[in-house]
């Protein structure tokens, strides 16, 4: 009975658990970090623009999109219609629109983001297209009383450095591992105990 529950308990260590835990929130704070930044300079750079020509102007774009590093900077409307953009990646003329509840969140809350394409498979894809992404919504500072359904948005988007995006992947995976055996801890005890106490 010693030999069994010692060899199953081997198999979990708190340590492991512990330095997994550790890692899985230490990534999940780098990336909250890294879209709580874009978001609060996009909200500024959001500010300081009004809704009217200047916007919408290729070369203030532009200026945006090498402040913030960006992948691309556009003016989008309420309907998420691209009105003007600055960059983009290889071999697209257009950003991908933004849909409906990142805009409804932009509406309601202000600042709306998002991380996309942070998993396994739009990673094993390659490429600049498979790359993941923070997407952030920002609404233009109005000159008037201007209508909700005549809002305009700020979107930037910006890449994950791959090298952040793979390690987060790799802890997570692993504690997703490490969570499922944990889960059958117990089970395994019991089964294990039984089968020795019938064959004993």
């Amino acid at each position: 009975y010693q030999f069994v529950t010692r060899s199953i308990e081997a198999w979990f260590d708190v340590r492991v658990a512990g330095a997994l835990d550790a890692g899985l929130s230490l990534g999940r704070s780098t990336l909250d970090a890294l879209v709580a930044d874009l978001g609060g300079r996009a909200r500024l750079a959001a500010e300081r623009l009004q809704e009217g020509d200047t916007a919408l102007r290729p070369l203030t774009l532009e200026r945006l999109r090498e402040q913030f590093a960006a992948r691309d900077v556009s003016v989008v409307s309420a309907t998420g219609q691209v009105l003007a953009t600055a960059g983009g990646g290889v071999g697209t003329i257009l950003p991908e629109r933004p849909d409906a509840t990142l805009l409804r969140q932009a509406r309601g809350g202000g600042v709306a983001s998002r991380i996309e394409g942070l998993d396994e498979e739009a990673m094993a894809a390659g490429g600049e297209a498979a790359a993941p992404i923070v997407r952030v919504l920002a609404p233009l500072a109005s000159r008037g009383m201007a209508l909700r359904e005549d809002a305009r948005f700020l979107m930037v988007t910006a890449p994950i450095p791959r090298t952040l995006a793979v390690n987060a992947l790799a802890v997570q995976s692993a504690y997703s591992e490490y969570q499922q055996r944990a889960l059958a801890h117990d089970s395994l005890r019991r089964m294990y105990i039984g089968t020795l106490t019938l064959a004993l």
